[in-house]
Parts: structure tokens; sequence; C-alpha cells
């Protein structure tokens, strides 16, 4: 019942991030006098269709897209009043940039709703060490589990097998991921004094904990690999807070900045890390398609209901505006990069140029989609 729930959650939303992208794209072209001919939700074959004001409203059968047909488009050599090509560069380059500039504006409302709903308090799995964010008042604190292939850890021998919040080790206050390894690697074959807390649940609005518990660990000189001296794996749980009122206001859009600080930096970590390790797989791991989108809804639906489904539709407003803004065709930015070359630089590609790139850029995509829907389906054990 839950994934038939989430899937109509998840067409839902993810019609409106299409509806309000194309709608920036129709509303400025019949602004700026360009001729709009159809508004459609999806790809496919047609389900459903009206006309209103000389437009062809419409809904295909596939749900993952959308686009706006605009008069001559397919042409741009045409100079009919009323076609994208009579247009001038700068009307092109505001109809293009409307489909952006209305997902990030969606993005900022999504996010900024759903930081009121968790009173402007953020709690999230820090998965770059040493991270901060630029905006806001932020912690750190320190979860572990232990490794259950390492039969010889004194974690898996005390049957510690639930993720725990580490409060001290030898009664010193743990705040990072880098002050746990300092501290390990200079008790080698000797015992250390572990004060945690069980954790019931981490949602995005707070950690449920359970009894608080000492346990001395041997931290070992020798140990298997893939472990570490204790065999622990070590997170860092953060928490964003904005306190004040007018951090509260401004959080509008501090906190989609620090979204964005924090998704680029993640990148960035795993990029290095798969390099440092030769393991493409930290980096597959961390890619997610539609397949893999809808999976995580499902996920953070069951953990954080409808708050957190804000948050990831916030999130994915927001990754849209700024991944359309890439000058590959057939995204937006490709397009918002010839308007400026044609209006500033009076350069302007050929049709036919202009056709091999978007046939390669579409290719491209249709490769990506692919092999991002099968990265899902193996990461989610669905083949």
């Amino acid at each position: 019942m839950i994934y038939v729930i989430t899937f109509i959650i998840f067409i839902i939303l993810l019609s409106v991030l299409i509806i309000v992208h194309e709608f920036g794209h129709m509303y400025v072209a019949q602004k700026r006098g360009v001729i709009v001919q159809s508004f459609a939700i999806g790809f496919g074959k047609k389900i459903y269709s009206f006309e209103k004001n000389g437009v062809n409203y419409r809904i295909n059968i596939l749900p993952f897209g959308g686009y706006v047909s605009l008069l001559g488009e397919n042409d741009f050599s045409d100079k009919t009043p009323g076609s994208i090509g009579a247009a001038s560069s700068f009307s092109k380059f505001l109809i293009v940039i409307a489909g952006v500039f209305m997902n990030f504006v969606l993005a900022l409302i999504l996010l900024f709703i759903f930081l009121v709903t968790i009173n402007f308090k953020f709690y999230y799995s820090n998965i770059v060490p040493n991270f901060n964010f630029a905006f806001g008042k932020s912690s750190n604190q320190i979860m572990f589990q232990g490794i259950p292939t390492d039969k010889t850890s004194s974690v898996v021998k005390d049957h510690l097998n639930k993720a725990y919040l580490l409060n001290t080790i030898n009664n010193q206050k743990i705040s990072s991921v880098s002050q746990v390894e300092n501290i390990v690697r200079k008790n080698k074959g000797k015992f250390v004094d572990f004060k945690f807390e069980t954790v019931k649940n981490l949602s995005l609005y707070g950690i449920s904990l359970g009894k608080t518990q000492n346990k001395k660990f041997f931290v070992r000189s020798i140990y298997p690999k893939n472990s570490g001296p204790i065999g622990i794996a070590l997170n860092s749980v953060s928490h964003l807070g904005f306190s004040s009122i007018s951090s509260k206001i401004t959080s509008f859009i501090t906190f989609p900045y620090d979204l964005l600080q924090l998704t680029f930096s993640g990148l960035g970590y795993f990029i290095h890390q798969a390099i440092v390790h030769n393991n493409s797989k930290i980096i597959t791991t961390q890619v997610a398609g539609p397949v893999g989108i809808y999976m995580y809804t499902n996920i953070i639906y069951q953990n954080d209901g409808i708050v957190g489904i804000l948050f990831i539709f916030g999130i994915i407003s927001l990754s849209l505006s700024i991944m359309n803004l890439l000058p590959i065709p057939p995204l937006d930015g490709f397009y918002v990069l010839l308007s400026i070359l044609e209006g500033v630089f009076k350069v302007k590609i050929s049709e036919k140029l202009l056709y091999y790139f978007s046939l390669i850029g579409i290719t491209f995509f249709v490769m990506l989609m692919i092999l991002v829907t099968l990265n899902d389906l193996i990461n989610f054990h669905i083949i």
C-alpha cells in the first residue's frame, strides 16, 4: 500500500515540477509575442488533450518530462511574426531561462515550507568529513555501527548490531570523525571506554535515542581488511538550526545555498574517494535516476512522511534548475548559450550544425538515462 501511495505522490510532484518549468517557458514566450502551439506533460502517445486560447494542452503516456512547442522552433530561419525565429536574442534568452527560474523559485518555496514545518531545525547525515554550512548554526554528532563481517571485534562480540550515537571516548566529548580516529590511533593495544546511546530513529527533524551504555573496546594493531582497529564504521550526523528571527527569514535563500554547498562538496568527496580507492562503485551507489528517486521517495515517506517529501522534491527542483543551465543540448543552458552568442557576439550557429548538436545531445541523454536506470535497478536489488 505504501508503494502505491508514494507512486501517486511521486507522479503528482514530478508533474508539478514539469508543469512549473514549462509554464515559465510558455508564459514568457506569450509575453514576448511568440506563439505557443502546445503545452505537454510527458512524452509519447497522447492520453488526454484540450485546446484553450490557441494552445493545445496534452497529457502523454510517459510522465518523465514535458515540453512547450513554439511556432517555428524547428526552423529558426522562419521570420514569420510570432515565430521564435522572429524573436530578438533577448526574448529567446528570457524564454529559455524562464523554465530554470521557475524551478528555482519552486525549490525556494518547498524548502522554506519544509523548514517552517520542522521549526527551522534540520538533521542530516554528513557524508563529507569536517563539512560546515556557510549559514545557520551547525553542530556535529558521531554515530557508529559495528562491521558485521568482522567477527573478532569487541563490538560484534558484544552483539552491538544497531546504530549508536557516540558521546565520549575515555571521557573526551566527541564531535568529529577525525577526533575518534586520533584517539584510536594513540591507543593501539589498549582498551578504550565508549559512552554511547542507541539510535532508535534518525529523521530530518530529530534523533530518537535509547538508553546510555558504557563499553570498553579493544584497539587492535592487526585487523581484517575492510575493517578497522575497533571494527566500527563512523558517520557524522549534523544538526543545522536557524534560531534568530533574521536568520529564519533569510533562510528562504541561505538554506538552499547551504544544500547546494553540501551537494557539490559531497560530489567532489565521492569522486576523490573513487579515485583514491580505485573503486567506481563509490560514485555509482550515490547516483540515482527516476527509479532511484522513486525508491528514495518511498523510503523518506515511510521515515519522515509528507515533510520528507517536501524536502526531497525541493532538492530535486533546485538540482533541476542548476543542471538545466549546463550548455549541453537539449538542456536549457545550451539555448541560453546560443542566445548569448547571437545577441552579444553576433555569432549564429547554422541549422545543420544545430541539428547535429541536438542529435548528439539527445543520444547522450538517452544512453545516460538507460545507464542510470540500470544502475538504480542494481543498487536497489531489483535485478
